[in-house]
C-alpha cells in the first residue's frame, strides 16, 4: 500500500494560516472591484486627488505663458515624464482633441463645462487705454465675443503690473486658483483610464479666469502612481502577513516542539524505557497531556518491574523444590529395576523441560534488573566464541570486521547472540544456513543474525520480542521453545543501550538485527 505523505503540524499550520491570508486578499481585492465599478471618483477624495492636484499644477506651469497653438506640445514632456497622455480638451471643438478618445469620456468632458459667467455683454472695441483696435489687434474679441486664450507675446499679463521679460515669455500671475481633480473614468470597452483636471487660467488683458480641462489618459489604473497607488496596499499586505506570521510562529512553535517531545516520550515507552521526564508546560491540554503520560510511564514502569521481578522471584523459589524432585527421581531410578525405569523418562523429560524453563526465566529476569557493565567490546572475538559454543551442526557464515567495536556489556550481549544463534538452529533446523555480518553505519554498529528457515508471517514480527510470545500457537514447547529466547535478546540489548530488529529477508528466512552505539555517550 502506497504510504500517504506526512507535513509536519507547523507546516500545517503556517499553511492554513497563508491560505486565510489569501482568502482575506482576494475578499479585498473583490470589494476594491465593486467600489471601483461603483465610479473611481471616490478615489479623488483621497491621495489620488493630491497627485492629480499636482499634476495639473504642473501641467498649468507649463502652459500658462504659452499661447493656446503650444499647449499640447508643451504638455507632452510633463506627459511622458509620467507616462500618461495629457492635452487640453477644447468644449468648443471636442473633435479636435488630440487623443482618441472614447464615448463616454467625451460626455464626462462636456458635462464639466462651466455655465458662461454673468455680466455685461462683451465690449466690441479696443481695450481701454488703446485707440483702433480691429480683427488684427491680438486682444480683439473672436466672432464669439470672447478673446483669445493664452497670452499674446508682446503683451504684459493682466494683474502682474511688471512688463515682459527680456528674451523671454511674460512674467508668471500670481493668485491664480488651485488646480481640482472633476473626474476619474474608465474608457468604454477597456479604453484606458481617463482623468479630468480644472485647470483655471487668466484672461487675456483684464478678462476673468477662464476655466479649462486637462484630459490625462493612462493604459492602466495606477497611472504610473497618480491614479492609484499600488504600493501601500502591497506593503500593507505585507506587513500584516509578516506580524501575522510573527505572531503566530512562537505560539504554533512552542505547541509542535511539545508534541515532538510527547511523540518522542511515547516511543520510548513504546520500547521499553519508562525512565521518562517532560518539562512543564503550564495548565492547558497539553500540559495535562504530559503529565498524564509520565503518570503512565510510572505505573508501568512499577508494573513491568513488578512483573520481572515475580518471575524471577517465582523462578527462584522453583528451583529448590525442582532440584529435590530431581534428586527423589534419581534416588528412585537407583531403586528401580531395569524393566521398571522406563516408567520414569516421561517424568524426567517433564523435569528436565521445567527446569530450562525455570532457568531462561531467571536469565529473563536477570538481564533485566542487573546494571550493566558498559564498554567498548570488540565484536569479532565475542562472535567467533559464542559460534564455537552453540553452532553445533549449523551451516554458520561470519562476515565481521576484525577492528570492529561497540559499546556494549560483553556477557549480556554473547547471551544475546547465543540465544539467536540457538533460536535459529531450533527454528531452521540442525544443518541450517546462518549468517552472522556487522558493518559500521554512522555513530552505530549492526550485527545481524539470518538463517535461511521458513521464517514467520510478517504480521507477527511487531510481537516476536515479547516475553512467553511464539508465532504458532498451536506448536509445542518440543518445537516452539518457551517464547522467552527473542525477548531476552532484546532486555539484554537494551541495557547495553541498544536496539533490536527483526525482518524477513527479500529471499526467505529471518534475521534479527541488533544496533549498538559505536561510542561511549557523555557521562557514562
Amino acid at each position: 500500500m502506497k504510504e500517504r505523505a506526512r507535513f509536519p503540524l507547523l507546516a500545517k499550520v503556517l499553511g492554513w494560516l497563508l491560505l486565510h491570508l489569501v482568502i482575506l486578499a482576494l475578499a479585498f481585492a473583490a470589494f476594491v472591484g465593486w467600489q471601483l465599478r461603483l465610479g473611481l471618483d471616490s478615489l479623488l477624495s483621497g491621495a489620488a486627488g493630491e497627485r492629480l492636484r499636482a499634476f495639473g499644477e504642473a501641467a498649468r506651469g507649463e502652459i500658462v505663458m504659452q499661447p493656446r497653438s503650444k499647449w499640447d506640445a508643451s504638455l507632452k514632456p510633463l506627459a511622458e515624464q509620467k507616462k500618461v497622455a495629457a492635452a487640453i480638451f477644447d468644449y468648443k471643438d471636442p473633435q479636435s482633441f488630440p487623443i482618441r478618445m472614447p464615448a463616454n469620456i467625451q460626455q464626462r468632458a462636456l458635462a464639466s463645462q462651466p455655465p458662461p459667467p454673468p455680466g455685461p455683454p462683451v465690449r466690441r472695441g479696443p481695450p481701454p487705454g488703446r485707440m483702433g483696435g480691429g480683427p488684427d489687434d491680438p486682444g480683439f474679441p473672436d466672432e464669439q465675443g470672447i478673446a483669445g486664450e493664452g497670452f499674446p507675446e508682446d503683451r504684459p499679463p493682466p494683474g502682474t503690473g511688471r512688463p515682459a521679460r527680456a528674451g523671454g515669455g511674460p512674467p508668471m500671475p500670481q493668485n491664480l486658483p488651485v488646480s481640482r481633480p472633476v473626474f476619474l473614468l474608465r474608457g468604454e470597452g477597456g479604453d484606458g483610464y481617463w482623468a479630468g483636471i480644472q485647470i483655471m487660467l487668466p484672461g487675456p488683458f483684464g478678462q476673468p479666469f477662464r476655466q479649462h480641462l486637462l484630459l490625462v489618459r493612462a493604459d492602466n489604473l495606477d497611472g504610473s502612481g497618480m491614479f492609484f497607488d499600488f504600493k501601500p496596499w502591497l506593503w500593507g499586505g505585507l506587513a500584516v502577513l509578516a506580524l501575522s506570521l510573527a505572531f503566530w510562529t512562537p505560539f504554533v512553535w512552542g505547541i509542535t516542539r511539545y508534541l515532538q517531545r510527547l511523540t518522542i516520550a511515547t516511543d520510548r515507552i513504546a520500547a521499553g524505557d519508562f525512565k521518562i521526564s517532560l518539562p512543564l508546560r503550564g495548565n492547558d491540554e497539553l500540559g495535562n497531556l504530559g503529565k498524564a503520560i509520565e503518570t503512565m510511564a510510572v505505573r508501568l514502569d512499577h508494573l513491568v518491574s513488578g512483573q520481572k521481578r515475580f518471575l524471577g522471584d517465582a523462578a527462584h523459589e522453583l528451583c529448590a523444590p525442582l532440584a529435590r524432585v530431581r534428586t527423589g527421581l534419581g534416588i528412585l531410578e537407583m531403586k528401580l529395576g531395569e524393566s521398571e525405569r522406563s516408567n520414569l523418562v516421561s517424568i524426567e523429560s517433564d523435569t528436565q523441560e521445567l527446569a530450562t524453563l525455570v532457568e531462561e526465566i531467571l536469565a529473563f529476569s536477570r538481564a533485566g534488573s542487573r546494571t550493566p557493565r558498559r564498554q567498548l567490546v570488540r565484536i569479532e572475538p565475542l562472535v567467533r566464541e559464542v559460534a564455537s559454543r552453540e553452532a553445533g551442526d549449523l551451516n554458520l557464515e561470519i562476515h565481521v570486521p576484525e577492528d570492529l567495536v561497540a559499546v556494549a556489556d560483553s556477557s549480556l550481549f554473547s547471551r544475546a547472540l547465543g540465544n539467536l544463534v540457538r533460536n535459529a538452529g531450533i527454528h531452521a533446523g540442525p544443518t541450517a544456513k546462518v549468517a552472522i555480518a556487522a558493518v559500521e553505519s554512522g555513530d552505530f554498529v549492526s550485527v545481524t543474525v539470518t538463517d535461511d528457515g521458513p521464517g514467520v508471517p510478517a504480521d507477527e514480527l511487531p510481537r516476536l520480542f515479547e516475553p512467553f510470545y511464539r508465532p504458532d500457537r498451536s506448536r509445542s514447547r518440543d518445537t516452539g521453545g518457551s517464547g522467552l529466547g527473542l525477548a531476552i535478546v532484546r532486555t539484554a540489548i537494551e541495557a547495553c543501550g541498544g536496539e533490536t530488529f527483526a525482518s524477513l529477508p527479500p529471499n526467505g528466512g529471518f534475521s534479527v538485527t541488533i544496533r549498538l552505539r559505536k561510542h561511549m555517550p557523555e557521562g557514562d
